[in-house]
């Protein structure tokens, strides 16, 4: 019996092949707000976008700003995005992140990685080649500091990873000044450390529910309260927002904002510390929710005010 030939321009096999790769690397677009923490990426774009107006006021480039966010924002996602794919097994085990895309099984994880990458590299170089020299180098640390020195190296190994983690945070508000002003000067300085100590408001506030220090726990990530006290944790959180206060007011004053705007910064300071001070003096989980909610109004209010203040 003979075998019938080949047609050599049948291409079933190839085209299942090409379906299969398009399938390890298509990520669904509905997916993509889970993949890149759309809230937190906003969050920093948002900095980095007031940093730059605050710092270029009044000589605006609209141009350089628009590819600086799309930079920027591609840099954030990618990077938020290989984070994902690192913490993956994390993420399965805790109940607060258990619905990610990836643990969930919305999308392939290598395809993840894949779309990080690309996207990372390409925010890097959009910042090195139209905006300035610095300003990629410093979206390049942003990268560097937060997968490989907080997500590879320390969060699984010490709570005080938050700290580089919070370094990495603040870089895009950095990012912002230095492509107005092509340097790294005291204000620059001020904007990393805000949102450095701005981190503890918000990460361990967060960490502090019940629900989420058991996720932390389960997962066998050290985050402060798992491995520490309570008291200690809330203590670390009273002094993030007592630096966290003084970094915005020194901001404020060395920009010379407006004096009712200033008044504004204060009051808004103030509640925060009072938050603080309180949940320090008569922890409750009231409190520290309350606080968890403020400190992301906060962080952008200041901002906000910070260009409102220097407008008149």
């Amino acid at each position: 019996m003979t075998m019938p030939l080949k047609n050599p321009f049948d291409n079933t096999f190839n085209s299942h092949s090409h379906s299969n790769l398009f399938s390890a690397i298509y990520i669904p677009f509905s997916e993509y707000g889970g993949l890149i923490k759309g809230k937190q990426s906003f969050l920093l774009v948002y900095t980095t976008f007031f940093a730059y107006l605050i710092s270029a006021w009044p000589t605006i480039e609209f141009v350089t700003l628009i590819i600086l966010i799309i930079g920027l924002f591609l840099a954030v996602s990618g990077t938020t995005m290989i984070n994902m794919y690192l913490d993956k097994d994390i993420d399965a085990i805790m109940e607060r992140t258990q619905h990610r895309p990836i643990p969930a099984g919305k999308v392939n994880a290598t395809a993840v990685l894949l779309h990080g990458l690309i996207f990372t590299i390409v925010g890097i170089l959009i910042c090195g080649m139209f905006v300035n020299t610095l300003t990629m180098i410093v979206v390049f640390l942003g990268f560097f500091f937060d997968v490989f020195i907080y997500t590879l190296w320390l969060k699984r190994r010490t709570r005080f990873s938050i700290i580089f983690g919070g370094i990495a945070g603040g870089l895009p508000a950095v990012a912002g000044r230095t492509a107005a002003i092509n340097a790294v000067d005291p204000i620059a300085l001020l904007f990393l450390l805000f949102v450095l100590s701005w981190i503890p408001l918000h990460i361990l506030t967060l960490a502090l529910l019940p629900k989420t220090k058991k996720g932390y726990l389960k997962a066998q990530v050290p985050m402060w309260p798992v491995v520490a006290s309570e008291e200690q944790t809330i203590f670390v959180i009273t002094l993030s927002a007592l630096i966290n206060a003084i970094s915005i007011l020194l901001t404020a004053i060395l920009l010379n904002v407006n004096l009712i705007v200033l008044v504004i910064v204060i009051l808004s300071t103030l509640t925060a510390i009072f938050l603080s001070i309180s949940n320090f003096i008569h922890p409750s989980q009231k409190t520290t929710f309350r606080l968890f909610k403020f400190a992301s109004i906060y962080m952008a209010l200041s901002f906000f005010l910070l260009f409102v203040g220097i407008l008149f």
